[in-house]
């Protein structure tokens, strides 16, 4: 079994009723897990004794997840919900490269060896169609009909939660498919810490609903 060191205030989001809530770890023993109970729109979530709830727990740059089970509620300055200590427990990689499957339109142009190009002096003709095959916060994979040779930067445009980000990732290996397109991975070689945050919140989001799905 993998052993996790849980520690005081650390952040969970257990599952309940097909939504995910954050709280915080206030007190450990031998046997189970003192947190804080989530609330919603101002109100305290109804877990009932004996409740089976997924959790997710985040220790740096690593997550894991477990099953829990509520055994008791209590008040100590704050209300506590009392759960058990997972008997088994998974880990998923370290958070930067937690790769993502999925399928999404995205917008792109080949800066070619130009890399410090502003999006601002490119026209939005100049923008070529590409599909998002996959996302981590250190890379992409995209398919393009356009060729694209290893070492080339390319700038996405792609839709993050209703946002337009902006990316520039190097072309690290180009694999040409049976339809004469090309699958891309891209490395972001100097992505700023809040867009990377951005991603990093997305693809956890992306890992939420797969669950739920399983």
């Amino acid at each position: 079994m993998i052993k996790v060191d849980f520690a005081i205030n650390k952040k969970l989001e257990i599952l309940f009723d097909e939504k995910y809530y954050n709280t915080n770890i206030q007190d450990l023993t031998e046997d189970y897990i003192e947190i804080s109970i989530p609330m919603s729109a101002g109100q305290y979530v109804p877990l009932s004794k004996g409740t089976i709830i997924d959790v997710i727990y985040y220790e740096e740059e690593n997550l894991y997840t477990f099953k829990s089970s509520i055994i008791g509620r209590k008040f100590e300055n704050i209300p506590i919900l009392i759960i058990s200590k997972p008997m088994e427990i998974k880990k998923i990689q370290r958070r930067k490269y937690v790769r993502v499957p999925l399928i999404n339109t995205a917008k792109y142009k080949n800066l070619k060896n130009q890399p410090r190009t502003k999006p601002s002096t490119i026209d939005k003709s100049e923008y070529l169609k590409a599909v998002l095959v996959d996302l981590s916060g250190g890379g992409m994979k995209v398919r393009v009909s356009e060729e694209i040779k290893t070492n080339d930067f390319i700038l996405v445009d792609l839709t993050v939660n209703n946002e337009n980000i902006l990316i520039v990732g190097q072309a690290k290996r180009i694999v040409k498919d049976d339809q004469g397109r090309f699958l891309c991975g891209l490395s972001f070689e100097s992505l700023d810490g809040i867009t990377q945050e951005k991603i990093i919140r997305y693809i956890f989001q992306l890992m939420r609903e797969q669950m739920k799905k399983n």
